[in-house]
């Protein structure tokens, strides 16, 4: 089980709570999280940050590089359809690939 769990909405009267939460694996929250993703080499490991908090290390510094480049490809395929609304993203031969590679990377979570 994850150890993560993202959120709609947080209360705070006597205590805090959260609304509509869920269990999130890495992988996801890697690719659709806001913020910077940045990677660095610790001793052996490869840690990968999102926005400084929150850190995954791997050993295996290609997984690193391509989880970053798809996030970046992700991005970018996200501003395209913004600028042009129109584009359908499962027709488009870049985004079908984008979202295709996406889908078997979070499956394999």
């Amino acid at each position: 089980l994850s150890p993560y769990l993202v959120y709609h909405e947080k209360i705070k009267t006597s205590k805090v709570y959260i609304r509509d939460c869920s269990v999130v694996s890495t992988y996801p929250l890697l690719l659709f999280a806001g913020g910077q993703l940045d990677i660095k080499t610790i001793d052996r490991y490869t840690v990968l940050y999102v926005d400084e908090l929150i850190q995954f290390k791997t050993i295996f510094p290609k997984t690193a590089e391509v989880i970053k480049k798809l996030r970046f490809e992700l991005d970018q395929l996200l501003a395209d359809k913004i600028s042009q609304p129109e584009m359908d993203l499962l027709t488009s031969s870049r985004g079908k690939k984008i979202i295709d590679c996406i889908v078997e990377v979070i499956k394999e979570c």
